[in-house]
């Protein structure tokens, strides 16, 4: 890297940020055609502790959108990010396609069957208790709202959403703390064989994210040998074990995975729109848009 651009270690050519070869010092005069050669370039931009490219038609360069969960902090709090892949219960980089994570984010059954009886009690007690599930189709997600009637009287509101295009809006399961969501995961195909979550959240102490990674048996998922994969299966064994891209037409859908019917229709009405011409939702040119604002979040009745 230098002020002008990126120079290629092997001959020396230096390109500037728009892929303008600027220097090849091997030829006669530093390159007499020098502005001949391209590298592929993209725009990128700095936000919430992320570098975002945008790799799409020059013409057509939306708006990078803010949400307000990470706009908004309150008092102690500050943002961190992370590439860890939180909330996909494995390895950084998960060998199956991105979209069985993201159905998985409007499945809140499978929280009580894997996170909390499978596995045990990979977050907290009140996750054990079935939920009464209903599921609402917003302009920019799949809202799942899930109602718990605890134990001790009190009634625990849960509210999770599958954001377009490919956000994870799923509060903490830890329910360390209640109110609106804590953070946002990008869920980021790599190819049509693996993905990868960058999550950033707010926080009032370093490393605070990085920590809401379960354990099973004390150990990190990487530290698990298979046989305790296997006694304490997570998410990231629930999908990979699918296929690397899992068949739908030899699925059995039934009642509780409403969820899954209503996002995968919300996504093919964004394809829709796409080839007819039209904008996918959530897209905007306006610079001055508001913040995206999500209803997610923990809330605790008496």
């Amino acid at each position: 890297m230098e002020a002008a651009g990126i120079r290629c270690c092997y001959h020396g050519w230096l390109f500037d940020v728009q892929g303008h070869c600027l220097e090849q010092p091997c030829e006669p005069g530093g390159g007499k055609r020098a502005d001949k050669a391209r590298q592929p370039w993209y725009p990128v931009q700095e936000l919430y502790g992320l570098i975002w490219a945008y790799m799409g038609p020059p013409g057509k360069k939306p708006v990078l959108p803010r949400y307000e969960c990470l706009d908004v902090l309150d008092v102690g709090e500050f943002l961190e990010a992370d590439d860890s892949s939180i909330g996909g219960g494995g390895p950084p980089i998960i060998p199956c396609n991105w979209l069985q994570h993201y159905e998985n984010l409007v499945d809140p059954f499978h929280v009580v069957i894997l996170h909390a009886t499978f596995s045990g009690t990979q977050f907290v007690p009140q996750m054990a208790v079935m939920p009464e599930v209903t599921w609402e189709t917003q302009p920019q997600s799949v809202r799942t709202i899930s109602i718990r009637k605890l134990p001790d009287g009190k009634t625990l509101r849960r509210i999770s959403e599958a954001g377009l295009p490919t956000l994870r809006v799923i509060p903490s399961p830890k329910l360390g703390r209640f109110g609106r969501v804590e953070s946002l995961g990008w869920v980021l195909p790599m190819d049509d064989h693996s993905f990868r979550i960058y999550v950033v959240g707010r926080v009032r102490e370093k490393g605070e994210l990085s920590r809401m990674r379960t354990r099973m048996n004390g150990k990190l998922w990487e530290e698990m040998s298979e046989a305790e994969h296997q006694q304490y299966p997570n998410d990231v064994e629930a999908m990979v074990s699918q296929g690397v891209i899992a068949k739908h037409s030899e699925e059995r859908l039934v009642s509780s995975d409403r969820g899954i019917a209503m996002l995968r229709r919300l996504l093919r009405e964004q394809l829709q729109a796409l080839e007819e011409g039209r904008d996918p939702a959530g897209v905007s040119f306006d610079h001055n848009a508001a913040p995206v604002q999500f209803t997610a979040g923990n809330f605790l009745l008496d």
